[in-house]
């Protein structure tokens, strides 16, 4: 580089405690959000600003909790990051953090192991928010890394001693971030990042160190001119502050884009002697939100195929039930008519069954209708439809069923959640019917307890049946099971089957609770 000041190396003249001081202040201005637990009772020790902020608690709150406050221990994922985390010391994985709000959080967690001053074992979390949209956090993530610049180049301006980084839980946050810390001496020419530039960045660095002229080359060759023009006019002005944007080529030919704040050191002459700041990888946090854009755009698509499919399903079940039974009876009384107008003796007695294969018709009719029509929901409610709806059921066909249904649950819920719940039963039990050759089935309606869905209380629709069964690994060619399951979804549920050939099935059906 080109006209860029020179000057020589200061004297330190603070203890290294002043380091530990920017270390500590770097960890807790850190746009990431980072915990620190004790590995034995899973007590918090540290938490960062961003980690207070994205869980909704205070520092003071936030350090009397445990992980099982801010976790759901017993989730499968939870068990093998904690297994995997044993084996090598560290793990990553999708997890749900529960907030102070109760609110689930989705979000990407990586651990690692580490040992405090004490020999005790602790263990880092990284967090990233993988429901938030970057462009939600642009403000906030400059304001973080403009502090965390600022709280550097006071801590540094004191000290020049830069080898206490030996503390264990400060190396384990360059493992778990995407921020890197980063320093150029101007006099050597020489730019030294944090110990986790290789992870974000993908080039190893000898000693993380490198020729400000060699580092440039990961650029493209007129943004590399633009950055040096950009930083000899910044050391020229005066100012104290620097901030960039540009694109950087990763070894695998690929384009990221990284954003770097700095602040500048300079002499008693006003001559630049070292620039200090942060370096984040927006990249990264892109493809994450790309990723999840694709995910809800799928989840959305399949859930409108799947009411399309339901739909068109459920006129033809219309259409084979008009044509096969309804117009075979209505097809009978008019026989019958036919008969008494042309034997005028037997007339009465042809007319009796005519009127009783109307009759019948007329009932059909109206068992037709009323699965058509939502007027049981508003007239007797969730739980009154789908008693009614059984003990119709139980007449038309050789079956028992046993209702065990909250009817309280229903003064928090909405008439379209009512009816789209009432729809999953109604599409449970034609399964049934149809399939499973069942002759109990069992159905409820309840809250479950917090200790077997986690901190967010569940509402519960329980079918299980006594029939044949099925393997729920073989993939089926209805659409009875997708059906249900978008529905589910839908209100922000999960719909399992349990079940297996000649063991009859279970369908669990659990909503966060309330649904208003």
């Amino acid at each position: 580089m080109h006209a860029l000041p020179r000057s020589g190396r200061q004297k330190p003249t603070a203890t290294s405690s002043s380091s530990g001081n920017l270390h500590q202040q770097a960890f807790d201005s850190s746009l990431q959000a980072n915990i620190i637990f004790i590995v034995s009772d899973g007590r918090i020790v540290k938490a960062n600003k961003a980690a207070c902020k994205l869980l909704g608690y205070s520092k003071k709150e936030l350090l009397t909790k445990n992980r099982k406050d801010i976790f759901n221990t017993a989730e499968g994922s939870f068990k093998k990051m904690i297994r995997k985390r044993k084996l090598d010391g560290s793990a990553k994985a999708d997890l749900t953090l529960i907030k102070k709000t109760g609110k689930s959080l989705p979000c990407e967690i990586t651990s690692v192991i580490f040992k405090d001053d004490n020999g005790i074992p602790n263990s880092i979390l990284s967090i990233v928010d993988l429901s938030e949209r970057l462009s939600k956090q642009k403000k906030i993530d400059a304001e973080n890394e403009k502090l965390v610049a600022g709280n550097i180049v006071i801590a540094q301006s004191k000290s020049d001693d830069r080898n206490t980084e030996n503390t264990n839980w400060i190396k384990s946050i360059s493992k778990t971030s995407y921020d890197i810390i980063w320093e150029w001496d101007i006099k050597t020419d020489i730019i030294s990042f944090g110990k986790g530039y290789e992870n974000v960045f993908g080039y190893k660095l000898p000693g993380n160190k490198i020729a400000f002229k060699e580092w440039v080359a990961f650029f493209q060759p007129e943004e590399s001119d633009m950055l040096e023009n950009k930083l000899n006019k910044f050391f020229e002005s005066g100012k104290s502050s620097w901030e960039g944007a540009y694109p950087f080529t990763y070894p695998d030919g690929t384009l990221g884009r990284v954003i770097s704040r700095a602040n500048i050191v300079r002499n008693d002459e006003r001559t630049p002697v070292r620039l200090i700041g942060v370096i984040h990888d927006m990249s990264k946090m892109q493809k994450l939100e790309n990723i999840l854009e694709q995910e809800i755009r799928l989840k959305e698509r399949q859930i409108v195929e799947a009411i399309v499919e339901a739909k068109e399903m459920e006129r033809a079940d219309i259409g084979k039930e008009l044509h096969d039974n309804i117009n075979q009876l209505l097809g009978a009384s008019m026989l019958y008519l036919d008969m008494a107008r042309k034997d005028i003796k037997n007339g009465e007695i042809y007319l009796i069954h005519s009127s009783e294969y109307t009759h019948t018709a007329i009932d059909e009719i109206r068992k037709l209708t009323r699965g058509l029509t939502t007027d049981d929901i508003k007239d007797f409610g969730l739980c009154g439809a789908i008693e009614r709806t059984c003990r119709d059921t139980m007449q038309a066909y050789p079956v028992k069923i046993y209702c065990t249904l909250d009817e309280t649950l229903e003064e928090t819920m909405s008439e379209k959640f009512k009816l789209n719940t009432f729809r999953i039963f109604q599409e449970q039990l034609n399964n049934i019917l149809k399939h499973a050759t069942a002759s109990d089935i069992h159905i409820s309606l309840s809250q479950k307890p917090l200790k077997t869905f986690g901190p967010i209380s569940r509402l519960v629709l329980f079918i299980a049946d006594d029939g044949v069964g099925f393997d729920t690994g073989t993939k089926s060619n209805g659409i009875g099971i997708s059906n249900i399951i978008s529905r589910a979804e839908l209100y922000k549920g999960e719909a399992s089957f349990i079940s297996a050939p000649g063991k009859g099935c279970t369908l669990i059906v659990s909503f966060p609770y309330p649904q208003n």
